[in-house]
């Protein structure tokens, strides 16, 4: 008992000394907790637009058909009745068995049992039964009658009021950079104008109809590799890893890595429209702000790209609030802009195009079109060799860029000593670059050169399985 209370002064001593430790500084916050647990049940909970979202859809549609509006809500309604008390309600009776987040840290875990299965299985149902209501939904907006004021197509506002939701709705966030890029926020964080955003509406509509499909084929592949992952998991049994080694370890675990690259392959045709929208705008848009265009779609979806772009408008900038430079060298540096930047464009736009060709060959052996059962048998050496010509012919690209960029920004050195070391360190720089991407080009080719010369080989087979199979070894 003594020994007790002497344990207990000390640690009344320590206290005092090194002070209480603080509690709430080692765990997340009670906002943070429910911001997390918010972000990941909308990945596995469907859920339902209010009535009030109904109304403000119909109200910016210019629907003026009362009637309508209110059997569209009463109809939408209905509809979610049986998702609440069947997949929905499911759902929710498993999460707790099936995720946590960690106080200290915010980490989600999972935990895989049959209790995962039975939830992904009913967030398969919730998600498509939940897109069918939306379906209907907007096609009542749709043929509700609108006010005699009322512009425009009501047909094509309706649906691409539902594509937008349906991009809220089955959703997945983004391993790579810049993949769910909005065609509207990119146009509009450089160019305000009315007019041009107009010109530019059509080619939108079309980009919109195709993300469209590739976003509902991106959510069925997805929600389909997490289920075989999570069967896979509960099959195994908790503690698997510590268990298996060996062999069949590393087999298991090249399985699972390749459903998680299989898992980021399907943000790549997504990728690839939005390549095919930029370059399409070039044709609507003058080539200055298609310029800046470009640039913002390197920044978000290609930032090695837009290292390159960074360096160029840094010098420019530079050069331009020098006061070494008067107003008329001013405009003639603009104008050199202006005449190259049509150049700059298609060189811009055909390297954001071959670095999701690049992403394309580094994914092929886990693409949409391998079926599951051969996901894990790796890439074949075929595959290797188109993943290196793609990664050689980006390089390719990246160098003619930099060489276009050169030639941009030679004629600004004799616009004064302090401007002429500015451009000859950028030079300097840009050398350098040259240099490294030059080397590690060469070093692919050789590689390329030594697989093909691997792939005409004959076979070899060893001995064992000569003798196993029956034949004789020579």
């Amino acid at each position: 008992m003594i020994a007790g209370r002497v344990r207990f002064l000390s640690f009344c001593l320590i206290l005092m000394i090194f002070g209480a430790p603080d509690i709430a500084e080692a765990q997340i916050s009670a906002a943070e907790r429910a911001r997390l647990e918010r972000d990941l049940r909308s990945l596995y909970e469907p859920s339902a637009m209010d009535e009030s979202r109904i109304r403000g859809l119909a109200e910016e549609l210019e629907i003026e058909d009362d009637e309508a509006v209110a059997e569209a809500i009463e109809g939408y309604q209905r509809t979610w009745e049986p998702l609440l008390n069947g997949p929905i309600k499911t759902i929710r009776e498993r999460w707790a068995a099936c995720f946590s987040i960690d106080p200290q840290i915010g980490r989600i875990e999972t935990s895989f049992t049959p209790e995962l299965t039975a939830l992904l299985n009913a967030r398969g149902q919730a998600f498509r039964a939940a897109d069918a209501a939306d379906a209907a939904v907007f096609d009542r907006l749709r043929l509700a009658k609108r006010s005699e004021e009322a512009k425009g197509d009501q047909s094509a506002a309706t649906l691409r009021q539902r594509r937008k939701r349906r991009r809220e709705l089955l959703g997945f966030p983004d391993r790579l950079p810049g993949t769910s890029i909005e065609a509207a926020d990119l146009l509009t964080s450089v160019a305000a104008d009315p007019e041009l955003l107009d010109a530019v509406l059509p080619a939108l509509d079309q980009w919109d109809v195709k993300v469209d499909t590739a976003l509902a084929e991106r959510w069925s592949r997805l929600e389909a590799i997490e289920r075989m992952r999570a069967n896979l998991e509960v099959e195994l049994g908790p503690g698997w890893r510590r268990l298996v080694d060996g062999e069949e370890r590393a087999r298991l675990e090249a399985e699972f890595e390749a459903l998680d690259d299989a898992m980021v392959a399907t943000e790549i045709p997504r990728r690839q429209l939005n390549a095919e929208m930029v370059a399409g705008l070039a044709r609507r848009l003058p080539p200055l702000v298609f310029l800046q265009i470009v640039r913002r779609h390197h920044e978000l979806a290609h930032p090695a790209l837009f290292v390159e772009d960074q360096r160029l408008d840094r010098l420019i900038f530079d050069v331009l609030e020098s006061d070494d430079i008067d107003d008329r060298s001013k405009d003639d540096i603009e104008s050199l802009l202006a005449a190259t930047a049509e150049r700059l464009n298609r060189l811009g736009v055909d390297a954001a195009r071959q670095a999701d060709l690049t992403l394309q060959a580094q994914y092929r052996h886990v693409s949409a079109s391998i079926p599951f059962s051969e996901i894990a048998d790796g890439p074949s050496i075929d595959d290797d060799i188109i993943a290196l010509q793609n990664e050689i012919d980006l390089l390719d690209l990246v160098l003619k860029r930099r060489k276009q960029f050169d030639q941009l920004v030679r004629p600004l050195a004799g616009l004064g000593e302090k401007i002429e070391l500015r451009v000859r360190n950028h030079r300097a720089a840009t050398g350098a670059y040259d240099r490294r991407d030059e080397w590690s080009r060469d070093r692919l080719r050789e590689t390329v050169e030594d697989l093909r010369l691997i792939r005409e080989q004959p076979e070899w087979t060893s001995p064992e399985t000569s003798q196993g199979s029956g034949s004789e070894t020579p």
